[in-house]
């Protein structure tokens, strides 16, 4: 899943760096992609998480009729996740390095390493967890673009299909993700993640997207299914991710 937006109680500078990246838009050349190896490509997308300028990003997470707010910003290889559980603000930081992205808790200004056994617990009372939020895919090396086919066009746009094995299966939720990324633009419109069963667990779609101010693009909806363990062609929970009107702010 790159991001924009301006305020959020009391807090400042946030960074429009997040998901755009992965799940909106990357607005560089795919002409100079389609020349790049998959590991390439996401160690591209991996800069793109701590370069893109300084902004708030405000958005809910909806399950239902039930709304979790969260705020999103990125400070130097450090990108931070505030939700709102109850009347009490939660946060987890994912740091960036060359090599692997670490996911912290933060109480009472400490950071401490998050424990994998929790990169998959649900986030608020909804179906998204910590590893949902924190794009962990993004170092998982050995990743593949798959042949032209049927499957690469995605909401009519012809995309490039990028495959990531998780190099420790035994460790979150997805053995596999699929990325559907625009040849034309590098909007990401689906990502999949699939079980050590190849069964599909969650598909991630963009529904809706705003252009910003300078050009690049952000996802406005984005839905979140939860597929059935047996039958995976149907979905048993649904979330979305909607964000602010950032266009306009």
């Amino acid at each position: 899943m790159v991001v924009a937006y301006d305020k959020m109680v009391r807090m400042k500078t946030w960074g429009k760096a997040i998901w755009a990246l992965t799940l909106a838009a990357i607005s560089f050349g795919m002409s100079a992609w389609a020349q790049e190896s998959a590991d390439d490509l996401l160690a591209s997308m991996r800069k793109m998480m701590v370069s893109q300028g300084s902004k708030d990003v405000l958005g809910s997470i909806r399950k239902g009729s039930m709304k979790v707010p969260f705020s999103l910003s990125a400070r130097g290889n450090t990108i931070a996740f505030q939700y709102k559980q109850g009347d009490a603000w939660k946060r987890f930081d994912v740091r960036i390095g060359d090599r692997k992205a670490d996911l912290m808790l933060v109480d009472g200004g400490k950071a401490v390493v998050m424990s994998p056994s929790s990169y998959a617990q649900p986030i608020a009372g909804t179906d998204v967890t910590y590893e949902d939020l924190s794009l962990r895919f993004l170092y998982w090396k050995g990743g593949v673009i798959l042949p032209d086919s049927a499957d690469s066009r995605v909401k009519g746009r012809d995309c490039y299909i990028v495959q990531a094995a998780n190099p420790s299966p035994g460790i979150g939720q997805f053995a596999t993700v699929r990325m559907w990324i625009d040849k034309e633009n590098g909007t990401v419109w689906q990502v999949d993640g699939y079980g050590s069963d190849g069964k599909l667990k969650k598909r991630f779609s963009i529904t809706s997207i705003q252009r910003l101010s300078d050009g690049t693009w952000f996802f406005k909806q984005m839905k979140m299914e939860v597929r059935n363990p047996q039958n995976d062609k149907r979905t048993i929970a649904l979330d979305y991710l909607e964000m602010d009107d950032i266009a306009k702010k």
